[in-house]
């Protein structure tokens, strides 16, 4: 990565992240509740037996009902487990109380209930990030985990459930950088496929 790219993405990220803490928390509560139901009506959530998705931070769309929902549905729910320097996985939640709150305030799953989701098994990824793209390109978080997941679960379709204002014309994206299938926002769902062969003609 060139100084100059690696020096762009980190302007954005801290703009959009401090975009994002500005919403006044009711706002993001009714905004979230929106994006859900949105989510909720797609075949691609309807039709999945496994879900990838991610205890929210107090700053994001706040999935804890995405989360009960794939529970009281039957679906089988994957959350992140970092395993290693830049190696995340997807641990298998079975009950919202098995969730503790580890360093930096991210919920995880305690050591003793852990049980790893196979990737290849999942059918849908809830991914998160700072902005993205019509076009369906991400700018992650900073960590790269997703970037070195995604292609491992490479049957999953890939969706952003985010708030409108993280939509951007562009991000400094890199060859190695994964993008989404579909972005969910409180406005409406945008079909990244479509906006990006529309895009080449």
């Amino acid at each position: 990565m060139t100084a100059e790219k690696k020096a762009e993405k980190k302007a954005l990220r801290s703009r959009m992240v401090a975009w994002r803490k500005k919403i006044q928390p009711s706002l993001r509560q009714g905004m979230s509740q929106c994006i859900l139901g949105r989510l909720f009506q797609m075949d691609a959530f309807r039709q999945a037996q496994t879900v990838f998705a991610y205890a929210s931070m107090p700053d994001e769309v706040q999935l804890d009902a995405l989360l009960k929902a794939c529970l009281s549905q039957g679906k089988r729910i994957g959350i992140p487990e970092i395993t290693g320097p830049g190696i995340m996985e997807a641990a298998e939640l079975e009950s919202m109380e098995d969730l503790v709150t580890g360093k930096f305030g991210i919920r995880s799953l305690a050591p003793e209930v852990l049980r790893i989701i196979p990737p290849e098994e999942i059918d849908l990824m809830i991914v998160p990030g700072a902005a993205f793209t019509r076009g369906g390109e991400r700018l992650g978080l900073g960590g790269g985990y997703y970037d070195r997941f995604l292609p491992r679960a490479d049957r999953a379709c890939r969706i952003a459930c985010i708030f409108e204002g993280q939509i951007v014309p562009e991000v400094p994206a890199e060859e190695h950088d994964q993008p989404v299938d579909y972005l969910v926002t409180e406005i409406g769902i945008v079909n990244c496929c479509k906006e990006h062969a529309a895009g080449r003609r």
